[in-house]
């Protein structure tokens, strides 16, 4: 597997230690390491994803992707001479429609 087009890895940070990702090889190592306990719908599309890339069923590009939204939602992300990025809270905007407005028939 080669490295990251860009150059430069993705950092991630696992139990305090930060680790660099150069490579769909990395990135599934380091899903193979991650906590049972914390292994949900996200992390198995980022392990199918890097899979996938490693048997060129899909590029590295999009595996890295798919890698990188898992690392930003679960919040190891590490931004360039930062710690991990946190997501902030979103408000959920209702679906319904507001007072006054009509629903479409």
């Amino acid at each position: 597997m080669g490295t990251l087009k860009t150059g430069v890895p993705l950092k991630v940070s696992l139990e305090g230690q930060v680790e660099e990702i150069d490579s769909v090889s990395d990135a599934a190592d380091f899903l193979q390491r991650w906590p049972i306990e914390r292994r949900g719908h996200i992390y198995r599309s980022a392990l199918n994803a890097c899979s996938a890339a490693i048997a060129a069923q899909i590029s590295e590009s999009d595996a890295i992707k798919v890698f990188t939204g898992f690392a930003r939602v679960s919040g190891i992300l590490v931004a360039e001479g930062g710690p991990p990025m946190r997501l902030e809270a979103r408000t959920v905007q209702s679906r319904m429609p507001k007072q006054g407005r009509q629903i479409p028939k």
